[in-house]
């Protein structure tokens, strides 16, 4: 698909090209006369060629070849000197533009049909007179190289404007670059998030299964389930994209129901979701990054604890607040709050200006605020 719509668009820059320089071309046939047989006959005169491949050779060379490595190695001052020569040469030596209004000569003299030339001014004998053997004196005229102004005009105007495209094409192309870059750094991030599932959480819920499975409490087979959907939801690859905001609450209960397995009666957990009948998409692993930073910092073995989770959709925005008690013996350890940071940083690329992020640490309490515009 993407090498026919390059096709398509390399076939489309080529025809806008020649149109564009068939349009340029025109302009000598409606201005330019060849005498009694009209305006065909000037595709017979090298000079019409000559003007047309003195414009389109520079444009080529300069857009395709000089500007690209000017740009590559940064040589501005030898390209203002280069452009500077180039104008100088098509002013004094090669002028297509004069060469080509030379071909209209001799329809400036006079022909039937025409107004004669005008008479000489008044005076002209006696200004100008006559020498005793009947021929006028010529004024003194100084030989040197002509300037042609058209010619110099025209070709800073090719130059200037075709180095100007090439730079907005290399602007797109930087941007298209810096785009993609962006996406496989989201992704890469999506996948350090996904890899942030800790062995010890692995192992702590296998040994709790286990026990219960000993004691054949049918709460093992639940966890299992929840387990299952919980690892399909981290290893599901269609997660690079939005997901169904219903699809990361349920990955968040799961992953809370599984955190009970290890709760003890000293820990309060409370729960509450509104508006989860709202159809919403959102990136995943937005949201369940906060919650697994509750449980790993807010779980304390012998002393009282609590988790209080808060998830509100609405019809323009999400809401999450996650409140839970810190436990001395886990806030200093070293590393702690790096994936609140990561996940910020995954906000910030992918929700620009659209959430706010509030994140109060007090003595005893952690608390986290989260807007997010969706």
């Amino acid at each position: 698909m993407q090498t026919r719509s390059w096709k398509l668009h390399y076939r489309f820059n080529i025809l806008l090209h020649v149109l564009a320089w068939l349009g340029f071309l025109s302009l000598p046939i409606l201005f330019v006369g060849t005498g009694s047989e009209g305006n065909p006959k000037i595709f017979q005169r090298w000079e019409f060629w000559f003007f047309g491949l003195c414009f389109i050779v520079p444009y080529y060379l300069n857009s395709y070849l000089w500007t690209p490595y000017v740009i590559r190695r940064r040589k501005y001052v030898l390209y203002a000197i280069s452009v500077v020569l180039i104008g100088v040469i098509f002013a004094f030596w090669l002028r297509p533009f004069e060469r080509l209004m030379q071909l209209d000569a001799p329809l400036r003299k006079e022909v039937p049909g025409r107004f004669p030339p005008p008479p000489p001014l008044q005076g002209e004998e006696r200004l100008f007179p006559s020498d005793p053997g009947g021929n006028r004196p010529r004024l003194s005229q100084k030989k040197g190289p002509r300037l042609d102004i058209a010619s110099l005009y025209i070709v800073m105007l090719v130059i200037i404007l075709g180095s100007l495209l090439r730079m907005v094409q290399y602007w797109m192309q930087s941007q298209q670059k810096i785009q993609q870059v962006q996406h496989e750094w989201t992704r890469a991030e999506l996948a350090f998030l996904k890899a942030q599932v800790h062995p010890h959480f692995l192992f702590n819920t296998l040994n709790n299964l286990y026990a219960l499975a000993l004691t054949g409490d049918s709460a093992a087979a639940i966890g299992i389930y929840k387990l299952s959907q919980l690892m399909r939801y981290y290893m599901d690859e269609r997660n690079d994209g939005e997901v169904d905001l219903k699809e990361e609450v349920q990955a968040i209960q799961d992953f809370i129901s599984l955190q009970k397995l290890r709760v003890g009666p000293n820990c309060r957990l409370v729960e509450r979701y509104e508006g989860l009948d709202i159809s919403k998409k959102i990136y995943p692993f937005i949201l369940l990054p906060f919650i697994e930073n509750a449980f790993k910092y807010g779980l304390r073995a012998s002393e009282p604890c609590y988790i209080d989770f808060y998830i509100r959709v609405e019809h323009d925005c999400c809401r999450m607040e996650v409140k839970n008690s810190i436990a001395a013996e886990l806030a200093d350890q070293p590393g702690s709050g790096a994936g609140l940071k990561n996940t910020r940083k995954l906000l910030e690329r992918l929700y620009p200006g659209r959430f706010q992020l509030d994140i109060v640490r007090g003595n005893d309490e952690f608390l986290v605020g989260l807007l997010l515009y969706i």
